[in-house]
C-alpha cells in the first residue's frame, strides 16, 4: 500500500483506522494515542483490528485535526507525525464525501453536502467512537475545517479547551454572500444540487498536479506537489469541486455563524489564528472581520505565503509549528492537572 508515497518520502498514519456511520453512510476516521507505536497500514486487519479507545492515552493532550475542503487524511500524515512525536493523542476525519468517506455528488470527485451540520454530526459519531465524548479535546482546522472548528466549539463548548485555525474559510471567496445564496438555492430547486456549478470545469491531474509558480496555494514547490502522489497509490482519494448543494450550504453557513457578529463574540475559548498574506482561495476580509470579534484570539499573519499554510516554505512551515507548539503548551498548562506535562 502507498508504495509511491513511501518511495517519495511520505509519513505513513501511524494510528489506527476505523470506520462508524452517520445518517446511515460509512466514515471513516483515523486515530493515533500518544503512547501507541506506530502502525504499519500494511499490516492492520481491517477496519476495527483495534478500538481507538483501547489505545488511548488519557494524560495526553487530543488534538483533533478538521481538514479542509477536498482533503484526506493522508494529507496529514506528517503533521499528525510531529504532533504524535510531540507527546498527543490525534484524531482525524475524512469528511462525508472527501477522502474514503463515500462520493457523495453527481460526479465521483465533486464534494457535495447539503447542510454543514452534517459534517458536525460527523464529527460527533467519530468522537464518541473513539471513545472521545467525555475527554476536553484542541481542535485544529485548516480552511473549511477552521470553520467547522468554530461551529463544532459552539456546539461543545465546555469540551474544547482551544482552537487552532490554519487559514480558515470565515466566507467562501465570491461575494457578494445574498447573491450566491440566492443563485444556488434556486439551482438547488431546480434539482441540481448534486451537480456542478455552472461552467465548472475539472482539471486534468496530470495537469494540476505540477508547480506553477502563480498559483494559489503554496509558494514551495515541493509542498505544493506532494499531497498529489497519494492519488498515485490510491485515486479514490481524489475530489475536485463543489457541487451546488455545496456552495450553498457553504454560504448559508457562513451568514449565520462566521459572519454573524454576535455569534463570534460568543466564541470564549483560546484562538490560535495562522492567516495566509497571499490569500486568494478564502475570502479574507471575512477572516479579518471574523477574527477582530472573536474575544480570545491570537493572531500571526505571515506575508506573502499562500493558503496551504502547513505546505508553505520550510521557514514559514517552522514558524507555525512554533506558535502551535506554544499554543497547545499554554493550553496544557492551565489544565496542568489534567495533561502529563
Amino acid at each position: 500500500m502507498f508504495e509511491r508515497a513511501r518511495a517519495a518520502g511520505l509519513p505513513m498514519l501511524g494510528g489506527v483506522d476505523f470506520y462508524v456511520t452517520s445518517a446511515g453512510r460509512q466514515l471513516r476516521a483515523h486515530y493515533w494515542a500518544a503512547q501507541q507505536p506506530a502502525l504499519d497500514p500494511d499490516d492492520q486487519q481491517g477496519p476495527s483490528a483495534l478500538l481507538p479507545v483501547a489505545q488511548a492515552s488519557s494524560d495526553a493532550a487530543t488534538i483533533v485535526i478538521l481538514p479542509g475542503f477536498t482533503e484526506f487524511c493522508e494529507k496529514y500524515s506528517q503533521h499528525i507525525l510531529r504532533l504524535h512525536q510531540s507527546g498527543h493523542n490525534v484524531l482525524i476525519i475524512d469528511w462525508p464525501g472527501q477522502g474514503l468517506s463515500g462520493h457523495l455528488g453527481r460526479s465521483r470527485l465533486a464534494v457535495h453536502c447539503d447542510d454543514f451540520t452534517d459534517y458536525l454530526d460527523a464529527l460527533d459519531a467519530v468522537i464518541e467512537a473513539a471513545g472521545l465524548g467525555s475527554e476536553d479535546l484542541i481542535l485544529f482546522g485548516h480552511s473549511m475545517g477552521g470553520h467547522l472548528a468554530l461551529r463544532y466549539t459552539s456546539r461543545r463548548p465546555s469540551q474544547i479547551l482551544g482552537v487552532i485555525l490554519s487559514a480558515p474559510m470565515m466566507a467562501p471567496p465570491v461575494m457578494p454572500v445574498w447573491l450566491i445564496r440566492s443563485f444556488s438555492a434556486f439551482l438547488v430547486k431546480l434539482g441540481l444540487r448534486h451537480a456542478y456549478p455552472p461552467f465548472h470545469r475539472v482539471l486534468s491531474l496530470d495537469w494540476v498536479r505540477h508547480f506553477r509558480p502563480e498559483n494559489p496555494l503554496t509558494r514551495y514547490p515541493k509542498g505544493y506537489e506532494s499531497p498529489f502522489v497519494w492519488f498515485d497509490d490510491m485515486p479514490e482519494l481524489r475530489r475536485s469541486g463543489p457541487t451546488i448543494g455545496w456552495v450553498n450550504a457553504a454560504y448559508r453557513s457562513s451568514a449565520h455563524y462566521t459572519l454573524n457578529a454576535e455569534w463570534l463574540e460568543s466564541i470564549r475559548v483560546p484562538v490560535l489564528a495562522l492567516v495566509a498574506g497571499d490569500e486568494r482561495v478564502v475570502f479574507a476580509p471575512a477572516t479579518d472581520y471574523a477574527l477582530s470579534l472573536m474575544p480570545h484570539v491570537e493572531r500571526y499573519d505571515f506575508d506573502g505565503a499562500r493558503h496551504e499554510l502547513l505546505h508553505e516554505l520550510p521557514e514559514t512551515t517552522e514558524e507555525i509549528w512554533g506558535h502551535v507548539s506554544a499554543f497547545i503548551e499554554k493550553i496544557c498548562a492551565s489544565y496542568g492537572d489534567q495533561f502529563d506535562i
